[in-house]
């Protein structure tokens, strides 16, 4: 969060917390002149504390990079629920959140699912090569999956990279969030949710986590042809899905998958991929 950020955020503070003025001026008048000095005191309280706690993670983070893996595996408990407008969460038109630090999650996930890719592969920013598509194909999207007034409150992050081997392109994808109730619980019955693409699947065993494996698409959409899904205890979700073949990339396909399915199902169970508690 930046001083932009944070004086945006005080400022929302102040408009949903301040209250009607009375009728009275002289009233009205006396009121806000001690409302607005306490507010000051309170405001000024937590931009310390804020400014304390980030340069703490900071340093904490450049002395011990594995804690700063430790504490965006529990993300969820870190950022409070999102001050909504009428619709939307303050700052959004829709579900997804161009920036802030939903967005920055996500920017987040795509970092930890390109260190993710195994040795003799690289995943790299490419543009599509078919006229349907535009843009680049690595991408990164956070989007609040609930809906306003709903508790818990959930963010859905989802991260996409090409991934390369000699010439021949092939597909990664990571989908999370943060603890959500309505998710299925059974392993199967959540990789088959996976954009509703159901498939014939396994249940892998992950030093005794259960994780759905999804090992065909039967939808008949090009789109993945393997996943893994898990649901930890708080109800996060991860998915971990890979194609030989980058859907209108335009790039000669791999020759093979980049992953077992075992190696699937243990990358869905990698805290690295959490973001909840």
């Amino acid at each position: 969060m930046n001083e932009h950020d944070l004086k945006n955020a005080f400022q929302d503070v102040v408009v949903a917390s301040s209250p009607p003025p009375p009728m009275d001026p002289g009233v009205a008048l006396d009121k806000a002149h001690r409302a607005r000095s306490k507010r000051r005191s309170s405001l000024v309280g937590a931009a310390v504390a804020v400014l304390v706690v980030g340069l703490g993670v900071g340093s904490a983070f450049a002395m011990n990079p594995a804690l700063g893996r430790k504490i965006m595996a529990g993300a969820g408990d870190v950022l409070p629920s999102s001050v909504w407008g009428p619709k939307w969460p303050v700052g959004q038109t829709d579900r997804t959140a161009t920036n802030g630090p939903q967005a920055d999650r996500a920017t987040k996930l795509l970092g930890e699912l390109e260190g993710a890719v195994p040795a003799g592969y690289d995943a790299p920013q490419l543009p599509y090569q078919d006229s349907r598509y535009s843009g680049q194909m690595q991408r990164t999207q956070g989007q609040v999956a609930s809906d306003r007034g709903e508790s818990p409150e959930v963010w859905q992050y989802t991260a996409q990279t090409p991934v390369r081997k000699n010439g021949q392109v092939g597909w990664l994808l990571a989908q999370v969030s943060t603890p959500d109730p309505k998710s299925p619980q059974d392993p199967c019955a959540l990789a088959q949710s996976f954009w509703g693409m159901g498939g014939q699947c396994e249940v892998y065993d992950v030093g005794g986590l259960q994780v759905g494996v999804v090992q065909s698409n039967p939808s008949g959409r090009n789109q993945f042809d393997k996943w893994a899904s898990y649901r930890a205890k708080d109800g996060s979700t991860v998915t971990i899905a890979q194609d030989d073949a980058y859907e209108g990339g335009g790039y000669p396909a791999l020759d093979g998958p980049v992953f077992t399915e075992q190696q699937l199902a243990e990358l869905a169970t990698d805290p690295r991929f959490r973001v909840g508690g």
